[in-house]
């Protein structure tokens, strides 16, 4: 009992106290983006098409700072799609993207292709 009473004072002295927040600040939003698991890979670009064929992989087509890309996911269904924007109306669908969408993608290797993981809608700039 007494190794308790001893350690106790210690353990209470390395807590840092608890915050506190102003009742009487405006309310702030933070965003919180997809943590990126091994072997992912995060780019940043406008999202302008995405392509659905049938009975083939969906893909997606970027404006990216290197130029145009695309990339790949077996079904439009097998991607995680978040939306840190209002102006994203889901669910998301095949086809044109009148002027872009700011978008964060994600991909990994699967098998030995780039395959995407998740596609992140941003707020314009």
């Amino acid at each position: 009992m007494r190794i308790l009473v001893a350690v106790l004072p210690l353990v209470l002295q390395s807590t840092p106290p608890p915050v506190r927040i102003d009742p009487n600040a405006p309310p702030a939003t933070r965003v919180m983006y997809r943590e990126m698991k091994g072997g992912e890979v995060r780019v940043e670009g406008l999202l302008r098409r995405v392509e659905c064929p049938t009975g083939r992989p969906v893909t997606f087509i970027m404006n990216v700072k290197e130029g145009i890309a695309k990339y790949q996911a077996p079904r439009l269904d097998a991607v995680e799609y978040i939306a840190h924007t209002p102006s994203f109306k889901g669910p998301m669908s095949c086809g044109g993207r009148i002027s872009g969408d700011p978008v964060y993608l994600t991909w990994k290797t699967v098998d030995g292709s780039p395959r995407v993981v998740a596609v992140e809608f941003l707020p314009r700039k």
